[in-house]
């Protein structure tokens, strides 16, 4: 009986993690989208209140000049968010069109 009771503690906690990740995903989601319905705002932020608004990115990169250093912060593909020196400088983004299912890749 104390077996079957353990059991069932650790499949609740191993469901409950699962929503918890399911649900910080589904935020970051709509973070970025709402940041990509304005894009204006994002203008002149720096780089903790751009992750603050608009979530974590999934790629940074960066290139030193010589007038300072350039980060470009990957969301999707259809959405990068360029700073200079720390800061806002650009926005990048893509309409999302969809073409149909994937094909199958070749063996």
């Amino acid at each position: 009986m104390k077996l079957k009771s353990w059991l069932i503690a650790i499949l609740l906690a191993a469901t409950g993690a699962g929503a918890q990740a399911q649900t910080s995903d589904s935020d970051s989601e709509a973070k970025i989208l709402r940041c990509r319905q304005n894009v204006s705002e994002l203008m002149w932020l720096d780089r903790e209140k751009l992750r603050e608004r608009c979530g974590l990115w999934s790629r940074t990169y960066t290139t030193k000049t010589s007038k300072g250093e350039i980060e470009r912060l990957v969301y999707s593909r259809y959405f990068v968010v360029t700073l200079r020196d720390g800061v806002v400088s650009g926005v990048r983004q893509k309409k999302q069109i969809f073409t149909g299912l994937k094909k199958a890749a070749k063996p």
